[in-house]
């Protein structure tokens, strides 16, 4: 087996180019590669059900990573695999990890197409800004309570001492990442769930190596973050993070963005470059749970028709090739704000699309532009991301489907313009830290709605 060392001598002694021609060959590859498979979206089925496209998909994900590599943006150098090497990586990756420790643990497994395993759900809302400790601590807690949620993602409190910028890149980023993991270590054992699995991430690896600490800080139990670049590049301070997880024999969750309307060249590109990036996470980054997502090059949104086509493509590609452990996520960055029932019926095409590709969803939630807006979400969107993810466990994708392109047909004309969305001091009764009674009802009431479609909902 190739060990991450390996890696890091071929980001030394690979071929030299520069990066623009890097990228020219990718979208040259793609399109040479694309001629020899059937491969055609239909928007019409955002979730596809084609077995054999899916296994296409693959095929020329595998070509696609095979021909051009990793390229490590520190030295200008392609980092080049053998097929025997890819294959022997994947034959060797986890089927299952243990996320969290004791009575809060949880099995994470490799999940089937249209499996009836529910997926692991990391809520939370990710890399949000907060206003202080105190109300960062009480969001936290009111998403660790709820049972449908097997882990939390964290953000980041947005100054020191409520006078201090927290910046990337500064000494305040370690301190700010640093101590957001700490309350999220203490909302988790105020919620009762002390051994729940948590996630955060900083811009740099010195921050998110700062935050590993077994008595406050991240655990080897929880999940790490290491991220690819778009498209297929790698740099050291990512590479820093991997070490960091491989020494602490850590779940390395791995994320890579197939940019649709950049290099991949087109929409069915998006999807080759996508198992591609999946590729890369495996055999660069060494991540050992991956996200073969996409990202929409100006609608800001991870739940437009297109992305759900592409990452659901992708999942299932991988799913049916592999036994890879697969996050899907399509639903966490919506285009609407908290509280409004866009929010709502976004991230569940998303997820729904997701779980049944053969995802697990970890990516927390939160809407896709937040600027710096502080508590710009709250416990509800956590529980709905859970109750999603895991109510439409079995469902078929030509069942999804159906519900998606419902959803669709509501939402997507309004992606561009999208309602804002409240915060939690406008949506939840700070005191008795519980939602306020509209946007009680109007979760309910989409959730019935839901429950309607054929989603099964354990209350």
């Amino acid at each position: 087996m190739l060990t991450i060392w390996d890696v890091i001598e071929r980001a030394k002694t690979g071929e030299k180019i520069e990066e623009s021609k890097f990228d020219m060959s990718i979208f040259r590859a793609v399109q040479a590669i694309r001629k020899d498979y059937n491969i055609k979206y239909d928007p019409k089925t955002p979730i596809p059900a084609d077995d054999q496209m899916a296994d296409e998909v693959f095929e020329a994900g595998l070509r696609l990573y095979l021909m051009v590599g990793s390229y490590c943006t520190n030295t200008g150098r392609i980092i080049k695999f053998s097929e025997e090497e890819v294959k022997e990586a994947l034959e060797n990756a986890p089927a299952e990890l243990i996320l969290g420790e004791g009575e809060d643990a949880v099995k994470m497994i490799h999940r089937n197409v249209e499996g009836s395993e529910e997926p692991i759900v990391a809520g939370g809302i990710q890399t949000a800004f907060y206003s202080d400790k105190e109300m960062m601590f009480k969001i936290y807690k009111g998403c660790a309570e709820d049972r449908c949620v097997d882990g939390i993602w964290g953000g980041v409190l947005g100054s020191i001492d409520n006078k201090y910028e927290v910046l990337a890149g500064a000494p305040s980023e370690i301190y700010g990442y640093r101590v957001a993991t700490e309350i999220l270590r203490q909302a988790i054992k105020a919620a009762g769930r002390p051994g729940m699995f948590i996630v955060n991430n900083s811009p740099t690896s010195i921050a998110t190596i700062g935050l590993h600490d077994r008595e406050k800080g991240l655990r080897p139990c929880d999940l790490f973050e290491t991220t690819g670049i778009s498209e297929l590049k790698i740099n050291y301070d990512d590479l820093n993070r991997s070490v960091w997880g491989l020494i602490h024999n850590g779940a390395l969750h791995g994320a890579h963005n197939a940019v649709i309307g950049g290099f991949s060249g087109s929409i069915e590109g998006a999807a080759i470059v996508a198992v591609a990036g999946a590729l890369h996470l495996v055999m660069v980054n060494r991540a050992n749970n991956v996200r073969p997502g996409g990202i929409p090059f100006k609608t800001k949104s991870r739940a437009m028709r297109a992305h759900i086509w592409v990452a659901s493509l992708a999942l299932q590609a991988l799913s049916r090739n592999t036994h890879l452990i697969l996050d899907g996520s399509i639903g966490d960055h919506p285009a609407a704000g908290p509280g409004t029932r866009q929010y709502l019926i976004e991230t569940a095409a998303g997820h729904i699309a997701s779980t049944v590709s053969g995802g697990h969803s970890l990516g927390g939630t939160r809407k896709f532009v937040i600027g710096d807006t502080p508590n710009f979400g709250t416990p509800l969107e956590s529980r709905w991301m859970g109750e999603i993810c895991k109510g439409a466990a079995g469902l078929s994708r030509e069942h999804a489907n159906e519900i998606v392109c419902k959803l669709l047909a509501e939402y997507e004309e309004h992606l561009d313009n999208p309602p804002r969305g409240y915060t939690y001091d406008e949506l939840y009764d700070i005191e008795k830290e519980q939602p306020l009674r509209e946007y009680a009802e109007l979760y309910e009431k989409t959730k019935e709605e839901f429950r309607t479609m054929g989603l099964k909902f354990k209350n």
